[in-house]
Order: structure tokens, then C-alpha cells, then sequence
């Protein structure tokens, strides 16, 4: 019995009910998915077998492993199933230990018979990638054409993931005469409660067709005669990339992440790059971040464009270039040749 009545036990619902929402919002939309698709597996896997998905037994889970690890599942991919299975678990109020010591002997052999080494990343839009993508776009004297290369520009500039490109409004990007861009990426991976974080993209006056500030200032001139804008303070709140029509007008609808995707993708084909499949909505960022390391940046500034928070993932993208920089076999074959001469 609830004290208070029908109204108390009613307003206890809806307070549960929103508690469910605000659990659900502790991810980013991107985990949502995954976590949605794993779960599914996962659920429609233990009711092939008679099992109940929440039944809180690592040994299921256990088995589930391994089947999925047979299937080719690699072991980056199985942590996130795993993930999503105990977060379904604590939504339910069910407890799973993930650490228990019969699963984790299974994960354990499953790392050392599959290895622990990442899939094929998404090929990076280095600059001369890029430049041939930009290319192949429409031109910047149309709205569609001056969309696409800001977005393309800023997006590898700002090394920006898809959704943080997307999620970009109005207020958010400055250009400063004689400098460049600022943008304020206000949420992202590494950033879930918005705290924001401001990154700057130098422009290239040398080389307009390459300049994100430049390609930013052209889309913005097609961007401000859009219906949806008023003049008012809350324009800054407005989308800053948004659908075209057919007939060039900007819509003022906002793109998802799917449309950035999308974008990459058809560019590379279109500019008949090699394994075109291989673009995707991270090549901009990937391609920065090897683009920088290449240039001889330091970690603390790749991290800082990037805002990376572990060190280990942005030194993948240092080491291509490291390999080769103060390599001591260049020493050693060289002090070689001029001992032999």
C-alpha cells in the first residue's frame, strides 16, 4: 500500500518511469544503437535455446561468448555485446557480475586465440584524399556544392566525428578574420554532459578551394536566407548544416549523423578513390589526426585537436609516421656504408 493513495502511487510511476529516460540518456545515441542491436542478438539467441535473457547467469553468457566468437566476432566487438547485456541487466534490477571467474576465463582464451588487434579502421581522408573528394562535388556557387565542402572541410579540420558535425548550430562556429574558425563542439564521445570544448581550424588563404573558413563563409551566405532563420538571438540555435531541395533553397532540417555517412561515401566514390567502401563518417577525423602525426605533431597537440582522452588511441595515429622518424636502422645502415667506403 502507497501512503497517500491512487495520487501517490501514480506520481511514483511517473517518476519511475522518468528515471528509465534519464538511464537511458547516460549513453550516446551511437551506444544506444549498438546496444539495442546487441541486445536483440543476444535475447533472440537465448529464446532459440528455451533461456530466459535475464536470467543473470554467467554461464549463458559464457556460452554466448564463445558462439559469437566462433561466428568471427572479435573480442572490441564482444566487450560492447557484453556491455549492453549487463546494462539491460541493471535496468532490470538484476544483477550479472561480468567479472565473474568463468566468464572472464573464457574472455581471457578467447584474446589469446583471436588476438586483441583492431579490425581495418576507416581509410582516412589525408589532404590529397580530400582534395580529390572536394572535386568531385558539386561547385560552390551552389548551395548543395558550398554545403558539402564546409562540411567536409570542417569536419576534417576540426577533427570532428559524424555526430558532432551533424549536431553543429549556428552560434557554434566563428570565423576570425586573418585566423580561421573556432568551434565549439558542445557534446561529443568524450564530452557526455556537455561540459564543451573549443577547437580552432586555421584557414588557408593560399589555397581557397582548400580552406574550411573560406568553404564555411560560402555555405553560411546560402545558410542565412533559409525560411527557418528570424533574425533573432535564437537563429545561433538553428542548425548550421541543414537539407538542400532539389531546387537549391536550404531547408533549415537538420542532417543525422547517417547524412555525414553518406556524404564521405559517395564523395570517395565519386572521386575514385581506391576501397571506396572502406570511407566512412570517421575518415575526416582519421584523416587529420594521420595528416598531423605525419607533420611531426606532438601527442599533447593531436590530443588537444582531437580531444582524444586515451593517449593509446591517438598514438595509433602517431606511430605510422614514428615508425620511420628517428628510426635507429637509418643510423646503423648508414654509419654502416661509411665504414665499408
Amino acid at each position: 500500500m502507497v501512503p497517500g493513495g491512487g495520487a501517490r502511487a501514480e506520481e511514483l510511476r511517473a517518476l519511475a518511469a522518468r528515471a528509465a529516460v534519464y538511464a537511458t540518456k547516460a549513453r550516446g545515441e551511437g551506444t544506444l544503437r549498438a546496444y539495442r542491436s546487441a541486445w536483440r542478438g543476444y535475447a533472440a539467441w537465448c529464446h532459440s535455446l528455451g533461456r530466459e535473457p535475464l536470467a543473470g547467469d554467467p554461464d549463458i553468457l559464457a556460452m554466448y561468448v564463445v558462439k559469437r566468437a566462433d561466428a568471427g566476432l572479435r573480442l572490441a566487438s564482444l566487450r560492447v555485446h557484453l556491455a549492453a547485456i549487463q546494462a539491460a541487466h541493471r535496468l532490470a534490477g538484476i544483477a550479472l557480475d561480468l567479472k565473474d571467474p568463468r566468464l572472464a576465463m573464457v574472455l581471457e582464451g578467447v584474446a589469446r586465440t583471436k588476438g586483441t588487434r583492431p579490425g581495418k579502421r576507416a581509410a582516412a581522408a589525408t589532404p590529397d584524399a580530400l582534395r580529390r573528394m572536394l572535386a568531385a562535388r558539386p561547385g560552390a556557387d551552389t548551395a548543395l556544392g558550398a554545403r558539402d565542402r564546409a562540411m567536409l572541410l570542417l569536419g576534417f579540420g576540426a577533427a570532428l566525428r559524424r555526430a558532432e558535425l551533424a549536431a553543429l548550430r549556428l552560434g557554434e562556429v566563428v570565423c576570425e578574420s586573418g585566423r580561421g574558425v573556432t568551434v565549439l563542439v558542445r557534446r561529443s564521445k568524450t564530452d557526455p554532459r556537455a561540459a564543451g570544448q573549443q577547437v580552432a581550424v586555421w584557414a588557408n588563404p593560399a589555397e581557397p578551394g582548400f580552406c574550411a573558413m573560406a568553404a564555411l563563409e560560402a555555405w553560411l551566405g546560402f545558410r542565412r536566407r533559409a525560411a527557418d532563420l528570424t533574425g533573432g538571438a535564437s537563429d545561433a540555435e538553428r542548425p548550421l548544416f541543414c537539407a538542400v531541395t532539389k531546387a537549391g533553397r536550404p531547408t533549415g532540417q537538420g542532417l543525422s549523423d547517417k547524412a555525414v555517412w553518406r556524404l564521405v561515401k559517395q564523395a570517395a566514390v565519386d572521386a575514385g578513390l581506391p576501397a571506396p567502401e572502406r570511407f566512412s563518417g570517421h575518415s575526416l577525423r582519421a584523416g587529420l589526426a594521420t595528416a598531423a602525426g605525419e607533420a611531426g605533431a606532438g601527442l599533447a597537440d593531436l590530443m588537444r585537436q582531437t580531444r582524444h582522452r586515451s593517449t593509446e588511441v591517438a598514438l595509433g595515429y602517431l606511430r605510422p609516421a614514428d615508425l620511420w622518424r628517428n628510426n635507429v636502422t637509418e643510423k646503423v645502415f648508414r654509419t654502416a656504408r661509411k665504414e665499408d667506403g
